[in-house]
């Protein structure tokens, strides 16, 4: 393998997502060189889009090194770039010096079809790693997309992005969220309307604090 390894590095040597230069060998694990990894800039604040919830954003979606990573990381897919976006979540939170202990960490669900289609759920595995670090408790059953919606990128229109993922999620036990500080993870927040309808459902259940964390906000 690692002469395979090798031979491919020859006639294909790897670059990085953004830029496309070539990348040292520290580099090709998280595929992005280091000066376009640093570079990214990384929110301070929280943000209050809803009195029902924060968000927790780490950079913005203009960041076109951000945009590169998530493309790839969803569509391609690369699963070693939850590592560098991982990253980016647990440098910005470390930021916020938030306490965050008590809190469950939730991802935001795939339909099962989608699921299938992918193989993998990109909140899910970010959710991992974020609970991991901080050493605290993940749900990945708590909720479940019970509705195909289509995909809400392909959706300019708010009230339509809204009509669109409206019902498409489930609680499956009330019980666990009651009195509840819970962490939503998903990979962007843009017009809200995703990350809204959960925390509809969730609030309803009698959860307490919410904070929404994506990597990106648009």
């Amino acid at each position: 393998m690692k002469i395979w390894n090798f031979i491919l590095d020859i006639f294909f040597p790897p670059i990085c997502l953004n830029c496309r230069r070539h990348l040292e060998e520290t580099e090709k694990q998280n595929q992005i060189c280091s000066a376009c990894f640093e570079a990214i800039e990384l929110n301070r604040t929280l943000f209050y889009p809803s009195p029902y919830f924060v968000l927790g954003a780490a950079a913005s979606y203009e960041d076109e090194a951000v945009r590169n990573l998530i493309h790839y990381f969803k569509y391609n897919p690369l699963l070693n770039l939850q590592k560098p976006l991982a990253t980016l979540l647990i440098k910005y939170l470390e930021k916020l010096n938030l306490d965050l202990q008590g809190f469950i960490v939730v991802p935001i669900p795939l339909h099962k079809n989608k699921l299938r289609t992918r193989g993998f759920n990109q909140s899910e595995l970010l959710a991992e790693i974020i609970a991991k670090k901080f050493g605290i408790d993940l749900d990945t059953k708590l909720l479940k997309r019970i509705k195909d919606t289509k995909p809400q990128i392909k959706i300019k229109d708010y009230k339509e992005r809204a009509n669109n993922i409206k019902n498409a999620f489930e609680l499956i036990n009330r019980g666990k969220v009651k009195s509840k500080n819970i962490i939503l993870v998903d990979d962007v927040y843009t017009s809200g309307a995703t990350i809204k309808e959960v925390v509809k459902i969730l609030k309803r259940a009698g959860a307490a604090n919410i904070i929404a964390l994506t990597i990106a906000k648009a």
